[in-house]
């Protein structure tokens, strides 16, 4: 029993050896210069300024977002990671420099525009190909139409003046038309019979 806790305790003090530099990786060096690092995210294709851009450091929880002027500002150290991510724009990766003159860095960040290309779609009223075959295999095409010569009706005789239908205003406009040709026709008509000395002479 006694042999079995010192193991315990010994596999316990070497885990937390193991551990302690993985603990001292995540936090941030002392010797490490905080910038104040600012300024405004455009689109490429236009002037517009982008606004709920993500701005955060890789790998930390250190962030924030951009204002609807696409403005930013955020504390970082020399030598971070800075990422610009925003739904549709490519993803923008800066690396602030590890020497710096001042306390401040202010850039102008201009995004690309990512094309996203959605793959073909095959849409088919059934659900597999196999099925769309059958369904047409088993359609029946309608019967082709026998060449035959148009009925043509008889004419029909009017027994009456009354019975006739009405004319339209077409056929009014060609019978006036008809009339009109007649009256200037027998004005330079010449007769069949002519007369010298009442005798009748046929004209030919």
């Amino acid at each position: 029993m006694k042999r079995n806790t010192v193991l315990f305790a010994a596999i316990c003090l070497l885990s937390l050896l193991l551990s302690k530099p993985t603990l001292g990786q995540h936090l941030p060096d002392p010797n490490r210069q905080v910038i104040q690092f600012s300024g405004m995210v455009y689109a490429s294709d236009s002037l517009t300024a982008l606004e709920g851009v993500a701005v955060y450091v890789a790998g930390t929880t250190r962030g924030t977002y951009t204002r609807k002027s696409g403005y930013f500002s955020m504390p970082v150290l020399t030598g971070d990671t800075v990422v610009f991510g925003a739904l549709g724009y490519e993803k923008l990766y800066l690396t602030v420099p590890a020497e710096a003159a001042e306390n401040r860095l202010t850039l102008k960040i201009v995004l690309q525009r990512k094309e996203n290309k959605l793959p073909t779609v095959d849409v088919m009223p059934w659900a597999t190909e196999y099925d769309l075959r059958q369904a047409v295999l088993r359609t029946k095409l309608p019967a082709e139409p026998k060449d035959q010569l148009p009925v043509i009706p008889e004419p029909y005789v009017y027994k009456s003046v009354t019975e006739m239908p009405a004319m339209d205003a077409d056929a009014n406009f060609r019978y006036g038309q008809s009339i009109q040709l007649q009256q200037r026709e027998a004005r330079i008509r010449v007769p069949d019979i002519l007369k010298v000395f009442s005798i009748p002479i046929k004209y030919y």
